[in-house]
């Protein structure tokens, strides 16, 4: 009996402790920049209500950033879907490589991704050979820039969800009648409305909160007067010290953007997990003409075309314009001492969110009626859609003036990674441990199993594959971030800060060869992960 209260407590007060640090160490630190509205809510109406056209400029913005990242959302959704449909349920020669080069857009730093997709996409004065060099319009290339970062977001997502559902179901639909098509539709694409609902959440906030490569991709086209939510609060936050009355707008379009898109995701979750879709009605014979002959082959040759010429060219074409730019000297050292550092602080955020987000996860999943779970669940989204630039911003101010913990530059970088990156992790786990049937963990407790038994040998080989690909997202997330870096510690010297460096320096051709030692860093980790990863299945 001592030893059973005793467990109960150890799990109560281990659950407490995950709850805590959720909220103090992520959630308050990302909200703080909230407090302004309180403190100095007579700036905001002196430098921002009453001046119609800051006004204007932030309300372009702003609905900027969420036509941007409605539209995103959408594409992701359109051509996802049938990516991970291919990875999970279709064999073919070449699928691991595929599988992992879906992945590497994450690896490759937000900045040095709007630079590579810019100079592919749009016309500029670098003309580089084979580059399409026709997109004028700015709101096109961001939107083109937004879908290649974003993307991976979506396939993770479905996939990790598809790969843990059972096809007895829709084989015996198949067996009973229903075309392939019609059995995927009606059967199997409802059952992974949790990770349809993920995918959502992450590629919306993730094009929503975009800040360096956004920046990047206008300055490379030479582009003055479109900007978004994210971008206004760049410019402003690299600004503030010359110029200190931005600093109530830049709180002013932070706090928009924060209530603004919590108030939307959540309207968005709501019908996605009430409205049942998709319909149950049945057509026959279109759905048996799509299923055979060459519909479903065109349909995988386009999924594969949109990767390579929309995602993985523009994601790796930096390597077109150093083979054919005029060499330069080169300094290694400086960006060897910068990238060991990155990988140093990318390692220990994933750590941590593994440590600390699967726990959450679990919570959140397990406990669906009660209202803890719910307001965590909602809470979780937030760091997702703060503009890293501002949540870096907020950070800093945060720990700085709490004196609560010593002020190391690595230590501040670190916690303002979790931040961000936690989220991706809990996300991920959480839908996946929503489609498990509780009756194995309830069969495996009859048998006499403890909870951590029953965690590890039968919920955790389930959702293993999630947990994997939010430990990609969360450690490329980390290993790429730029704004959130720059604003926690200025003079912080990351891999992709001193790429920024160099890119704003102009020194494109030294800038190309530092993002591509970065991808192939970022290539060769990510395939020792997966090889890790699936010795230990076979185990």
């Amino acid at each position: 009996m001592i030893a059973v209260i005793s467990r109960k407590r150890f799990r109560t007060g281990w659950t407490a402790f995950i709850i805590l640090f959720f909220l103090l160490f992520v959630i308050l630190p990302t909200v703080y920049i909230l407090s302004y509205a309180v403190t100095d809510w007579g700036s905001i109406d002196t430098y921002v209500l009453n001046d119609p056209e800051m006004m204007e400029m932030i309300t372009n913005a702003i609905i900027a950033s969420f036509e941007i990242a409605g539209i995103v959302t959408l594409i992701d959704i359109v051509v996802g879907l049938p990516m991970a449909w291919m990875l999970v349920r279709k064999d073919f020669k070449g699928k691991k490589f595929l599988d992992t080069l879906i992945d590497m857009p994450l690896a490759v730093p937000t900045a040095a991704l709007g630079f590579s997709s810019a100079i592919f996409f749009a016309q500029t004065d670098l003309n580089v050979p084979f580059a399409l060099n026709s997109i004028t319009s700015p709101l096109l290339l961001i939107i083109l820039l937004h879908v290649v970062f974003s993307y991976p977001y979506m396939v993770r997502s479905l996939s990790a969800i598809l790969v843990q559902i059972d096809q007895t179901y829709e084989t015996a639909g198949r067996t009973l009648g229903a075309s392939p098509l019609a059995a995927a539709r009606t059967i199997t694409l409802p059952l992974f409305r949790a990770g349809l609902v993920t995918g959502i959440i992450l590629c919306f906030s993730r094009s929503l909160s975009e800040t360096g490569g956004t920046m990047i991709a206008l300055a490379t086209m030479n582009n003055v007067g479109f900007a978004t939510g994210p971008t206004l609060i760049g410019d402003w936050k690299s600004n503030l010290v010359s110029n200190p009355d931005l600093a109530a707008p830049l709180a002013f379009v932070s706090i928009l953007l924060i209530i603004l898109s919590l108030i939307l995701l959540v309207v968005i979750k709501l019908i996605l997990m009430k409205v049942h879709l998709p319909m149950g009605r049945i057509w026959p014979r279109p759905e048996r003409i799509f299923s055979r002959g060459l519909f479903p082959k065109a349909k995988d040759g386009l999924t594969v075309f949109f990767l390579v010429i929309l995602v993985l060219i523009p994601s790796f074409f930096i390597f077109t314009y150093v083979a054919t730019a005029t060499p330069t000297s080169f300094d290694w050292g400086p960006f060897l001492d910068s990238l060991v550092y990155s990988f140093l602080i990318a390692g220990i955020v994933t750590v941590i969110d593994i440590a600390l987000g699967v726990p959450m996860a679990v919570y959140i999943a397990k406990n669906r009626t009660g209202k803890i779970s719910e307001v965590l669940d909602v809470l979780v989204n937030v760091p997702l859609i703060v503009p890293t630039a501002a949540l870096g911003y907020s950070l800093g101010v945060f720990w700085t003036g709490q004196n609560l913990i010593p002020t190391w530059d690595v230590l501040l970088i670190i916690l303002a990674h979790v931040a961000f990156t936690y989220p991706l992790v809990v996300r991920n786990v959480a839908g996946a441990v929503e489609e498990v049937d509780p009756a194995f963990e309830e069969t495996a407790r009859t048998l006499g199993a403890k909870p951590i038994q029953g965690f590890s040998r039968v919920l955790y080989p389930v959702i293993k594959s999630s947990i994997l690909a939010g430990a990609i997202m969360a450690f490329t997330r980390s290993l790429g971030e730029t704004g959130a870096t720059q604003a926690v510690v200025a003079d912080a010297m990351t891999a992709p800060v001193y790429i920024v460096t160099l890119i704003r320096s102009s020194d494109y051709y030294v800038a190309g060869l530092a993002c591509i030692v970065l991808i192939i860093v970022s290539y060769v980790a990510m395939l020792a992960l997966r090889y890790v990863t699936n010795g230990r299945r076979s185990n």
